[in-house]
Order: structure tokens, then C-alpha cells, then sequence
């Protein structure tokens, strides 16, 4: 490898993971030490389902299907990553300035941007790669030759998300570059590709319900879902043919990816830099406004002028207004025949706060908030201003996005649903009580673990201390729950009411030491 792109990945890779927060003391180096452990419980968790679901596919006599299916099920997962990630990453990166001041080319700066996409992607692949080892080489006879060809496909198989997730995400930037809200554009350009993929997705899945042998029913969901799965073949040594063909187009698309992207790079770089300087260029109208006001908008336009910030505040708000309009024109039961759902309209009442409060828990900008001050944290330090007015602003900007999704999911829920008085009440406490539990609870993390010196955003909004442990957290909280209700193990209301207790108390709690900390 290129000893630039070797030391321009090694950086890059630095500011994503600050492997260094570990050996520190301090607030830093706790912070460090926290989201190495919570990386470390999501990963064990997902590792340990994928183990289940491969000795199940034993259990129902698809041992052969294992590889081929973990491959699959790992790089859709890689499609939804790239796609996420390759902006703000590649394409609007925040430290395109710095890096363009380098004596390195385009392509060796996009070539070290890929393997910085490929290298997260490989942790992921990891996790469904090892259990097949553990699961399909132990439980069938298996050539070692089919097993070293599983693994070079192992780590050639991101290559292709991520060709997909550069190219679409080119595009969006290209189309988003013609507007003043380029931001704004790309997040909604980017959602609907989701949406469209997700769809696909769902209605591919759908079309082999009919079948009645559950292999047939894989290898054609797998093959529908994503076409390289056909490739995927691990049977018997005549099958290496099929696989040094994906090897081939793999490698093929990369050359082709490198080539025409590397002299993209800069044109589209260059291009956002310069609109965005625009922006801020525009001269504006210097109104009087209350103090609460004023740090309200500066949260909103802060929020509003990083790709990746906005994406990652508005998701759970956009998939939350998205099932509430599609329940609010199709209704329950034509829904249902799309999205199978095997309970009745009464689990799904009883249900729905629950399913309100896990899109609001994915929108979280406040534990974030105060690190994306960025070097302009000095601003906030000496404003003549009280700390309470401060907290007050950045827990205003989520509550804001909260109440969209919030406001449009009860709207639907009554029209289509007609809950009861009981069932409106908890409808109504149950996500105001995760809203204020997550969003006073991230931001008192991100007062304890602030990080103003990053350069690329991306750091601090996905895999921040506080992010990653608001985000576990809030799953935590949400899994247990459904588990007693599922299972009936506590009357509902009792559930329900003991959540809003714990909820509520906390997040009261929670602001008010959010109020006392100084990160001065």
C-alpha cells in the first residue's frame, strides 16, 4: 500500500476512534473507557444472535445455507451503513480543507476515505463471519478449501456496499449542490433512498411467503434482496467457479470506483465548500429576540448545517411521521397486507406508545449538542448568559423534533385506531416520558464528556461516549419493557405506570445536574 494513503487512513481513522481517550485520566478517559464497553456489549449481542440463527438454520436442516445467508444478511446491513456513512465521510467531509493542503493526489485522499468506509464495514461483516465458522465448519464437512474461500469472500464482501453506498451517495450531493439547503436536500434525498431500499426490501420478502421449503424460501429472499447472493455458494468445491466470479466483479467495481471517483473528488468537494461559504456569506437582518429564542435558533441552524448531524436528529422523527401518514391513509387492515403483522389491532394499541417512544429514542441531537460547538465553544464560555438558559436551548431543539413525530403519531392513532381513554392516556405519557428521559439524559452525558477538538463531525455524532451509551441505554429500556408485556408477566398498566415514574424521575434528576456542571 501507498505509505500516503497508509498514514492519511491511519488519521482518519484516529479522529473516528480515539483509541488514545483509553489511557487517559479523567473525564476523557472515562469516557473512552465507557464506549469501548458499550461497543463491546452491542457487539457480544449481535454476535450472539447471529451463532442462534446460524444453529437454527441446523436445526431445520439448512446447514448449507449458513454461509450463504450470513454473507447476505451482513452486506444489506452494509448497504444501510454505507449509505449513511459515505456522506460526510467521502463526499462534504469536514476536513477536505486541511487534507487538500496536503502534498497528496485525489485519489490518494479517496482511496484512504474507502478504506476508512471499509474498515467499519469489516467489523460488522466480522460479527456474522465468525459464527459461521463456529457454526457451519463444526456442524458439516467442510473442505478447507471452501473455508479459506469463505474467508477471503468474508473480506472482499464489503467491497460492494460500499461501491453502492459512494455511488448514490454522489448523486445525492450532486442533485443536493443546486440548493441553498444543501443539507437540508441531501438528508431528504438520502431518506428516500432508504425508504425506497427499505421497501424493496419489504416487498421482496414478502413474495415468498407462499413457499413451503424454508431453504427455497431463504435462497429466494436472499437472491431477490440482494443480487450478488447468487454467487454466494459454498456447497461442494464445484461452487469456486461462482465465487472467483464475485472475487472478479468485486475487484472490477473497485478499479472502476477508484478511477472515475478519484477525479470527482475534488470537483464535488470544492463545489460544496463553495456554496456552503456562500451561505454564509448571505448578509441577514440582526433582529431583537429573547435570549431563550435566540439560543433556540442557534440550535436549529447548528443542527441544519452539518449533513450528518441533521440526518442522524431527524431519522426517528421522519420514520415516525412516515408509519403514522401511511396508518392514517391505508388504515390498519390494508397496512397489515403489506406489512404483515402477525397481532391483532388490540396488541397494536396497546403497543403503539411503545413503538411511538423507539422512533423518538433513535433522535437524540442533545447528546451531541454541546460537543458540536466544535472550536466555537469559547462563544457559550463567555456569553453574559446563565447555564440553565443554555440547557434550556439544546433540550428545546430535540423536544422540538420530538413533538413533530409525536403530535402526527397520536393524530393517526386515534383516527385509525379509536384506543380507549386508558389506552390514549399512556398513548400520550409513555413517549413525553422517554422524550425526557433520553434527551436530559444525553445531554448531561455530553456535560460530563464534552469533546470540542474533533475534525470530522462524524466522531461526535455516532460514536461519541455519550451517544453510544444514551443510545444502549435507551434500548435497554425499551427491551425490557416489551419483554413483560409480550409475555404478560405484569398487568399493563402497572408496566406502564411504573415506567413513567422511573421515566420522568430520572429525567427530572437529570436536568437538574445537568444545570450544576461546568464544563468551563
Amino acid at each position: 500500500m501507498n505509505q500516503k494513503i497508509w498514514i492519511l487512513f491511519k488519521n482518519d481513522l484516529a479522529n473516528s476512534i480515539p483509541l488514545h481517550d483509553l489511557f487517559r485520566s479523567g473525564k476523557q478517559g472515562n469516557g473512552g473507557k465507557i464506549t469501548a464497553v458499550v461497543l463491546l456489549l452491542m457487539g457480544i449481542l449481535l454476535l450472539t444472535y447471529n451463532i442462534l440463527t446460524a444453529k437454527t438454520l441446523v436445526s431445520l436442516g439448512q446447514t448449507a445455507m449458513i454461509p450463504g445467508y450470513m454473507l447476505s444478511v451482513s452486506s444489506i446491513m452494509m448497504v444501510f451503513l454505507s449509505l449513511l456513512r459515505a456522506n460526510g465521510t467521502i463526499f462534504g467531509s469536514s476536513d477536505f480543507e486541511q487534507l487538500a493542503a496536503y502534498p497528496v493526489s485525489e485519489k490518494e485522499i479517496f482511496i484512504s476515505k474507502l478504506l476508512h468506509l471499509y474498515f467499519f464495514n469489516l467489523l460488522i461483516g466480522l460479527l456474522f463471519s465468525l459464527p459461521v465458522l463456529f457454526v457451519w465448519a463444526t456442524n458439516a464437512l467442510v473442505s478447507p478449501i471452501l473455508i479459506i474461500l469463505f474467508c477471503i469472500t468474508a473480506l472482499v464482501a464489503p467491497v460492494i456496499p460500499i461501491c453502492i453506498g459512494v455511488i448514490f451517495g454522489s448523486l445525492v450531493y450532486r442533485m443536493a449542490a443546486y440548493f441553498r439547503q444543501m443539507n437540508l436536500i441531501a438528508v431528504c434525498l438520502s431518506l428516500c433512498l432508504l425508504g425506497a431500499f427499505s421497501y424493496f426490501i419489504m416487498t421482496q420478502s414478502n413474495q415468498t411467503d407462499s413457499m413451503q421449503d424454508i431453504g427455497t424460501v431463504v435462497y429466494s429472499q436472499m437472491t431477490a434482496i440482494y443480487l450478488p447472493s447468487v454467487l454466494f455458494q459454498f456447497s461442494s468445491i464445484a461452487d469456486s467457479f461462482s465465487i472467483l466470479i464475485f472475487l472478479f466483479i468485486s475487484g472490477l467495481l473497485f478499479l472502476v470506483l477508484t478511477f472515475f471517483g478519484s477525479r470527482y473528488y475534488r470537483r464535488l468537494n470544492l463545489r460544496l465548500l463553495a456554496l456552503k461559504s456562500t451561505n454564509h456569506m448571505k448578509p441577514r437582518t440582526i433582529k431583537q429576540r429573547r435570549i431563550f429564542v435566540a439560543l433556540w435558533k442557534k440550535e436549529i441552524t447548528a443542527l441544519f448545517s452539518s449533513y450528518n448531524y441533521l440526518l442522524n436528529s431527524i431519522l426517528g422523527t421522519v420514520l415516525l411521521v412516515f408509519i403514522s401518514m401511511a396508518l392514517l391513509l391505508f388504515g390498519f387492515e390494508k397496512l397489515t397486507k403489506i406489512i404483515p403483522l402477525p397481532v391483532s389491532i388490540e396488541t397494536v394499541a396497546n403497543l403503539f406508545p411503545m413503538v411511538v417512544a423507539a422512533m423518538l429514542l433513535i433522535n437524540n441531537p442533545a447528546a451531541a449538542a454541546l460537543s458540536m460547538e466544535g472550536n466555537k465553544v469559547w462563544i457559550l464560555k463567555t456569553l453574559p448568559i446563565e447555564q440553565k438558559k443554555v440547557v434550556h436551548a439544546k433540550l428545546a431543539c430535540t423536544f422540538s423534533l420530538h413533538f413533530i413525530g409525536f403530535a402526527i403519531s397520536i393524530l393517526a392513532y386515534i383516527i385509525r385506531l379509536s384506543p380507549t381513554i386508558e389506552q390514549l392516556i399512556w398513548a400520550i405519557l409513555i413517549p413525553v416520558s422517554y422524550s425526557a428521559f433520553i434527551t436530559t439524559f444525553g445531554l448531561m452525558l455530553i456535560y460530563f464528556y464534552p469533546h470540542f477538538s474533533w475534525k470530522n463531525d462524524m466522531y461526535i455524532v455516532k460514536q461519541s461516549p455519550p451517544v453510544l451509551i444514551a443510545a444502549f441505554t435507551g434500548m435497554a429500556l425499551m427491551i425490557v419493557p416489551l419483554v413483560l408485556i409480550l409475555f404478560q408477566l405484569l398487568p399493563l398498566f402497572v408496566i406502564y405506570l411504573a415506567l413513567c415514574i422511573l421515566l420522568l424521575g430520572l429525567a427530572v434528576y437529570f436536568y437538574q445536574r445537568t444545570c450544576t456542571i461546568k464544563f468551563i
